[in-house]
């Protein structure tokens, strides 16, 4: 595992705590960045390679808990491993059935978190690949004119049961026109087969089996 390339991010208003873990993880081979607030974090947060959260719960403004959901809905793939000195259960549970890797309350032996934080880049990279694939074939869909939009809608739908006829009928073109219009849907997502396809309109968020 090449640390030098995957970040670990530690949020805590505490600045002795940020201090301490970040002298503990760097001498074991980490690129340790640190924020004293969760607003510190995504004014300046670049998800362009690998890493995890080490993220305190209880912050000023924003807290831990929220950061997460934040996170969430910007789709930033980072395995967050939550600390605190003040955890509970109906706390932790939140955290974990959100995809936190791990909740540990303080105090907590360093070798635990390091286990905890190898483990975290260990699924980052699986994680940030997905990301930066699902954005790909969201540009791609992006590329698609409205009614190939709509032929590719219907394609997906209807999978190898829908053909051209029923397609040109329904949006009241000719069979011709739904064939070049199928085959620049094709083109344009890089999709090689009508079940690629029907993958990427699940990204896309228009096809829900």
């Amino acid at each position: 595992m090449e640390l030098d390339e995957k970040a670990v991010y530690i949020v805590d208003d505490d600045e002795a705590v940020r201090k301490a873990l970040t002298r503990s993880l760097e001498q074991r081979g980490y690129s340790v960045r640190t924020y004293a607030s969760a607003e510190d974090f995504l004014g300046s947060y670049q998800h362009a390679a690998p890493g995890c959260l080490v993220l305190d719960v209880r912050m000023p403004g924003i807290n831990g808990l929220e950061l997460q959901e934040i996170l969430a809905e910007k789709n930033i793939p980072l395995p967050i491993i939550f600390i605190t000195g003040h955890g509970d259960i109906p706390m932790s549970v939140r955290a974990m059935k959100s995809g936190a890797v791990d909740f540990l309350e303080k105090p907590y032996p360093v070798e635990m978190l390091v286990e905890r934080i190898d483990s975290a880049l260990g699924a980052a990279t699986e994680l940030h690949e997905s990301a930066l694939q699902s954005a790909h074939i969201n540009e791609c869909f992006e590329q698609l004119t409205p009614r190939e939009k709509d032929v590719m809608t219907r394609l997906v739908a209807g999978a190898a049961d829908t053909s051209n006829k029923v397609i040109a009928r329904e949006l009241e073109i000719s069979h011709r026109t739904v064939d070049d219009h199928r085959a620049r849907v094709m083109a344009k997502m890089q999709a090689r087969s009508l079940a690629e396809l029907v993958q990427m309109a699940k990204i896309c968020g228009i096809y829900q089996p």
